[in-house]
């Protein structure tokens, strides 16, 4: 039996239930199947059954039901009629749709940002370097991914565009649990592959616009390199059975 209140094996103190956090109890649920989708306990292509889960951890099915749609907004879950919710599984040509994608609007979001950014941006900025920097060296590939979702996340706060803002986190959260899980699956080594995030910062800092394209088509794709091709690593995780069949790929 697997209860979320004991899910995840580098499982953060503020992904925990907090009865006085001011959260409702549905979006308590939904960052604590969160942060087991990223460890891998429920990985990608796996059911999330809502009787099982709220038995398992004395909730409502309601409860479960609100917090999966929570999820499936930020895309990291599928619901389908007659089948259920799983996590959601992407295939080779789905991670590199999504990449491309991503890469042409987080130039976008970055030019905007750098418009807008003053000291005070550029050092939480630097701080959430640090925190990616540290999550890295700990090996915590579940740490590492919400930190650079956080890292980016800000990069797009500062553009200004709200919507901008939407649609990449849609992209990109489902992105990084996805390939987080399989790096911990011994895919690849986190500190091989986590792209370096100091040129970034100086792209921005140089607030010109070919140097913040470059840099951040180069961030947003040389992580997944090894998973948008058909060969090599996207086969071995479609071995463990995370990646959609090759065909029409």
């Amino acid at each position: 039996m697997v209860t979320l209140g004991s899910v995840g094996r580098k499982q953060s103190p503020e992904k925990k239930r907090r009865p006085n956090s001011g959260e409702s109890l549905a979006t308590q649920t939904a960052n604590r199947l969160r942060a087991a989708i990223f460890d891998g306990t429920y990985p990608p292509g796996a059911p999330l059954r809502e009787l099982r889960i709220a038995r398992e951890n004395g909730i409502s099915q309601a409860t479960v039901r609100e917090a999966l749609q929570q999820l499936e907004s930020a895309g990291l879950v599928t619901r389908e009629a007659n089948i259920g919710t799983t996590v959601t599984r992407l295939s080779p040509r789905e991670v590199r749709e999504r990449v491309e994608l991503r890469a042409s609007l987080e130039v976008l979001a970055a030019q905007q940002a750098a418009e807008r950014m003053g000291d005070a941006e550029f050092a939480e900025l630097e701080r959430r370097l640090v925190a990616l920097g540290e999550a890295i060296q700990s090996d915590s590939y579940y740490e590492a991914a919400h930190r650079d979702l956080e890292f980016h996340r800000y990069v797009w706060e500062c553009s200004g565009n709200e919507t901008l803002c939407r649609i990449l986190d849609q992209l990109t959260l489902p992105l990084l649990a996805f390939v987080s899980v399989l790096r911990a699956n011994g895919l690849q080594h986190l500190a091989d592959v986590t792209a370096a995030h100091e040129p970034l910062v100086a792209a921005l800092r140089s607030r010109d616009r070919d140097t913040i394209a470059e840099a951040f088509t180069k961030g947003a794709t040389s992580s997944y390199e090894d998973f948008i091709d058909v060969t090599g690593a996207a086969r071995r995780a479609q071995a463990f059975g995370m990646m959609g069949r090759l065909a029409g790929v």
